[in-house]
């Protein structure tokens, strides 16, 4: 593996943060392309990238230090404490800055009477698709892998962090494969099909945490578990939840005022 790719003095390029900016990069640009071609209110979204992209690594470290707690609070002291912010430790939550950029455009949209849902639809789309190459960088870094397998596609890393001396599963590709491929057909569905609002968001999501809880169960690294599954599982639960509960109270809205038509016209 290749967690350094360039190293000239004190000068070092780790290869999660390359491809972590990279994924980023890209993502503002299918974000623009698609907003552009939708003619939404692109001013809205630099007006407030500054605090997109804060919220976005907040939340990202946020996780990460959830995801291994046992290690920055080993022993609850001052110095256990300041690690949080030692952010050049490469401790960032793919997931994590997902979630933080999701809710902080949900906030802003709301509080200048933006069209949330038509913005979280490109947010979907052009997330997963950074996602995508950030788990290029977690391949190379050895972070994120899987368990020990037998299929022929089966990897050895050569990295010190990583547990397995026999091949495993690269859990990192796999994540890069089927966040591409959900990422293009999003793309291709929200182009040809023209979803009412809020339908990209809540496919990509449902899909793109399916995929998660069922990565779960291919993951080697440690993280904190309860009953058997891993945290992201849980947190991936729990966006189901959150969605199911979402669309009852909007299945239930409908049907009310349905039934409000039909008891007015009688």
């Amino acid at each position: 593996m290749f967690p350094v790719l360039i190293q000239i003095g004190p000068i070092v390029v780790y290869s999660l943060w390359l491809f972590a900016g990279i994924g980023f990069l890209f993502g503002v640009f299918v974000f623009s392309f698609i907003a552009q071609q939708k003619r939404l209110n692109i001013s809205f979204i630099y007006d407030h990238s500054i605090s997109l992209f804060i919220f976005g690594m907040i939340s990202s470290r946020l996780f990460f230090v959830l995801e291994n707690f046992q290690y920055y609070f080993q022993d609850y002291s001052i110095q256990s404490f300041t690690k949080i912010f030692f952010v050049w430790d490469k401790g960032l939550s793919l997931l994590g800055c997902l979630v933080g950029i999701i809710l902080a455009l949900f906030y802003y949209s709301k509080k200048e009477h933006e069209q949330t849902k038509k913005w979280l639809d490109i947010l979907t789309i052009s997330t997963i698709s950074a996602l995508a190459i950030g788990h290029i960088g977690t391949f190379l870094d050895g972070s994120s892998y899987g368990n020990v397998t037998s299929l022929p596609w089966g990897m050895i890393f050569d990295n010190p962090s990583i547990k397995y001396a026999v091949p495993i599963h690269p859990t990192q590709l796999y994540a890069f494969l089927y966040s591409t491929i959900l990422a293009i057909s999003l793309f291709i569905y929200y182009r040809r099909k023209k979803p009412i609002a809020g339908k990209i968001t809540i496919i990509g999501l449902v899909s793109y945490f399916s995929f998660i809880f069922l990565e779960g169960f291919l993951r080697g690294d440690d993280v904190f578990m309860y009953a058997g599954l891993r945290e992201e599982q849980w947190f991936s639960l729990l966006i189901f939840i959150i969605i199911g509960g979402y669309l009852l109270r909007r299945y239930n809205r409908k049907r009310k005022s349905q039934e409000s038509k039909k008891s007015n016209s009688v």
